[in-house]
């Protein structure tokens, strides 16, 4: 049975980005769990991250005005009585090691700004839209 899905808590991320971190953990097998934390933020393209206008109104038009950023974090095959601290320590790995380039001032700018390069050089056939 799968739990539902609860934020555990949020943060600024550079560019003053608010992001959620969710936690997903589920029943594997047995007494065993799949703890998972997600970092999910919406990332605005601003105009900031483009040389000009004309680049930044591509970008929106094969973007969207938002540029989803996620990521995982888990542990599988957790016993129950050790959920809360895989939990912990997961949490503590993000805080550690992620979350301060996630912080940089230019992280937003840089991660919409690679998204473009990403969509630009896969082609018309594998080119993406976010909302």
């Amino acid at each position: 049975m799968e739990n539902a899905e609860h934020i555990i808590t949020t943060c600024i991320l550079g560019g003053g980005v608010p992001a959620k971190i969710t936690d997903l953990t589920r029943h594997y097998f047995g007494g065993y769990y799949h703890v998972r934390i997600r970092v999910c933020a919406d990332v605005p393209v601003s105009i900031g991250a483009f040389a000009d206008a004309a680049e930044h109104q591509d970008a929106v038009s094969r973007l969207g005005s938002r540029v989803l950023f996620s990521r995982s974090l888990e542990k599988m095959a957790v016993p129950d009585c050790e959920i809360e601290s895989a939990l912990q320590h997961l949490l503590a790995s993000f805080e550690e090691n992620m979350l301060p380039y996630l912080q940089r001032d230019d992280f937003a700018d840089s991660y919409v700004r690679n998204e473009y390069r990403k969509v630009l050089n896969a082609g018309p056939a594998k080119r993406r839209t976010y909302v």
